[in-house]
C-alpha cells in the first residue's frame, strides 16, 4: 500500500501532468494545421521531459561529479592544511544565519577529515548581499561547535565568488610559506574549483563532498519527471558556464 500511494504521489506532483497537457496541446494543434506551434510544443514536452529524469541528468551529474580521483591518505598526510570554500547561507531563519543545503556536505566533511588527520583549516567566504555576517565565520562557529579547537581555524572574509577564493586563499598561503592544501567542496563544484586553484608553485588536492548523481535500483524511477532533475540542470549549467566564462576571463 506504501509503495503505491508513493508511486501515485510520484506521478501527480512531478512535471509529469504538465508535460502531458503540453503534449496533448501539441498533438491537437499538428491535427488543426497548426503545425509550427504543435511541432514547438512537442519538442518543448520532450526537451522537459528528458531535463527532469535520472536517466539523462544522473550520468551529466555523474561525470561531473567523478572528474577527479578519490582523495588518498597519502594526499591527506601531505597536505599542510584543509581548504573549506563557502556554499552559501539562509539568512532571516527561525535560528538565524544557516548553510545552504549544498554548504552542509562540505562541512561535514571537514569535520570528517580533520577527525582522521588534524590540521589547520581555512574557510574561504565573505560577506554576500545583505548579510551581517560572511559565510565562513558561520561555518566556523559550526566547527567550533563539533569540538575542533578554534584555534586551528582561520576565516577569508573578503571573497564573494571562486575565483576570489582562489586569490585570497593563494595570498595567505604565499604569505605563510604553505606549499599544499586539500580543497574540500561539493563534488560538482570540484571541477571548476580545481581549474581555478591551479597553480604552478601550489598543490591542491580535492576532497569531494556531497555527492548528487545517482540512478535508482527501480529503473522506473530513472523515467519518471521529477523537479529536483530540473534543480540539479541548473546547477550543471551553472558550473559549465563559470568554466568557460572563466577561462574567458582570465
Amino acid at each position: 500500500m506504501f509503495e503505491f500511494i508513493k508511486n501515485i504521489y510520484l506521478f501527480i506532483f512531478s512535471p509529469l501532468p504538465i508535460l502531458l497537457i503540453l503534449l496533448l496541446i501539441g498533438i491537437f494543434n499538428i491535427y488543426n494545421k497548426k503545425n509550427k506551434s504543435g511541432f514547438l510544443l512537442i519538442l518543448l514536452s520532450l526537451g522537459i521531459y528528458c531535463c527532469s529524469c535520472n536517466f539523462f541528468i544522473s550520468p551529466i551529474m555523474h561525470s561531473l561529479e567523478n572528474s577527479f580521483s578519490k582523495l588518498s591518505e597519502k594526499n591527506i598526510k601531505d597536505s599542510e592544511i584543509y581548504i573549506l570554500l563557502g556554499g552559501g547561507i539562509f539568512t532571516n531563519t527561525e535560528i538565524g544565519s544557516t548553510p545552504t543545503t549544498y554548504a552542509y556536505p562540505r562541512i561535514l566533511k571537514t569535520i570528517e577529515l580533520y577527525n582522521e588527520n588534524p590540521k589547520p583549516i581555512y574557510i574561504s567566504g565573505g560577506i554576500s548581499l545583505n548579510n551581517k555576517k560572511s559565510e565562513s565565520s558561520i561555518y566556523k562557529d559550526i566547527l567550533i561547535n563539533s569540538g575542533i579547537d578554534k584555534e586551528n581555524i582561520f576565516i577569508e572574509e573578503k571573497s564573494k565568488t571562486t575565483a576570489e577564493n582562489s586569490k585570497y586563499i593563494k595570498e595567505i598561503m604565499y604569505s605563510k610559506n604553505i606549499k599544499s592544501g586539500t580543497l574540500i567542496t561539493s563534488a560538482y563544484h570540484m571541477p571548476r574549483s580545481m581549474a581555478i586553484f591551479k597553480d604552478k608553485s601550489l598543490i591542491f588536492y580535492p576532497a569531494n563532498a556531497g555527492y548528487l548523481g545517482s540512478l535508482s535500483n527501480q529503473k522506473i524511477f530513472n523515467y519518471i519527471p521529477d523537479f529536483k532533475n530540473l534543480s540539479y540542470l541548473n546547477i550543471i549549467l551553472h558550473e559549465y558556464i563559470g568554466r568557460i566564462y572563466y577561462y574567458i576571463r582570465y
